[in-house]
């Protein structure tokens, strides 16, 4: 009778990074191991890595190379969530153009919190003649339909759906000319694994003084609004990034960042109150952006904040073990 293979009391992947995968720095740590959805390897839990020197978190190993392209591409799960109401956006905008009032598929808001938010530092409501915006994970085209309301040139980027297409000029990747004057970069980043090179390529496609708008979840309010895997699962969201990560990635490809959005009237507005995003606008510049001392710092103290919040006396007790010990246990548990 074949013999049971040991339980492994030391987890291990062969297919464990070496080097950070925005900044490629080997100075890595692993803080913790979280359970995931199985993936294509078999695998139930993940190490939580960070990185010393840009204060990147990822999902180590991660996912499979092009998990992400297929997921989110025209015929992928995402767009096909998503199939139904895109058909009934397409009928309506076909509708109304054979009546001869092509509206906006999605009409501007008379007030709009975010945009509103955004008015002191970005001329939205009031662009100068011929500028251009520019949305990176566009969507169906709802800040693009306001945009264009408003004046701008608007272009998106979508691999998902094409329903803003009927309307936006479709773009398959930034342009590095330096023609746009305003990107829009919502909730895409916390879907890469690369985030830096994303950055850096829109940076190529601002022109200099140009605007950037970025949101992502929120990690350093994890303690407060408690969803771990809104910030970080493994599959959908391979990575996360604190406040002071994300300003030193974007001081990396070149924008400075000049403003945090965090009023209150946006969270009671968009997340019904909760502290879930991280919203920044950055300018472009020519010039050298200071990078963060010690990047990671922020995210261990959230992520220890969270976790002694939320653990009780067996789980505190676990933490004190080495973090691959830690893992083969999660593993030994998700396998039965």
């Amino acid at each position: 009778m074949p013999r049971a293979e040991p339980a492994r009391v030391w987890l291990r992947y062969d297919e464990e990074a070496s080097a950070c995968p925005a900044c490629a720095s080997p100075r890595l740590t692993h803080l913790d191991a979280f359970s995931i959805p199985r993936d294509a390897r078999g695998r139930r839990v993940s190490f939580l890595t960070g990185c010393y020197d840009c204060g990147l978190l990822f999902a180590n190993p991660l996912p499979v190379a092009g998990q992400a392209d297929r997921f989110y591409a025209a015929e992928g799960a995402w767009a096909g969530k998503r199939e139904a109401r895109t058909r009934r956006l397409e009928a309506t905008h076909a509708r109304r153009i054979a009546q001869g009032t092509p509206t906006p598929t999605h009409r501007p808001r008379r007030r709009d919190a975010l945009f509103d938010a955004l008015e002191p530092y970005i001329a939205v409501h009031a662009p100068p003649p011929g500028a251009r915006a520019l949305d990176f994970g566009c969507g169906e085209g709802k800040f693009l339909d306001r945009l264009q309301a408003w004046g701008w040139d608007t272009c998106g980027i979508e691999p998902s759906a094409g329903v803003a297409f009927l309307r936006h000029r479709r773009l398959e990747s930034p342009p590095q000319d330096g023609s746009f004057d305003f990107v829009i970069l919502h909730h895409v980043l916390e879907h890469l694994a690369d985030p830096l090179d994303l950055l850096r390529r829109l940076a190529g496609a601002t022109r200099e003084g140009g605007a950037l708008f970025v949101s992502v979840p929120r990690l350093d309010t994890l303690p407060q609004h408690g969803d771990f895997r809104y910030c970080i699962n493994g599959r959908t969201h391979p990575i996360c990034l604190s406040e002071v990560c994300l300003r030193g990635l974007l001081a990396r490809a070149g924008f400075a960042t000049t403003a945090r959005l965090d009023q209150r009237e946006l969270d009671e507005a968009l997340t019904d109150g909760r502290p879930l995003r991280l919203r920044l606008v950055a300018l472009r510049t020519a010039a050298p952006v200071p990078l963060p001392d010690d990047p990671l710092d922020s995210a261990v103290d959230a992520l220890t904040r969270y976790a002694l919040a939320r653990a009780g006396l067996g789980a505190r007790m676990q933490r004190a073990l080495p973090v691959r010990l830690r893992a083969a246990l999660m593993d030994r548990a998700r396998a039965r």
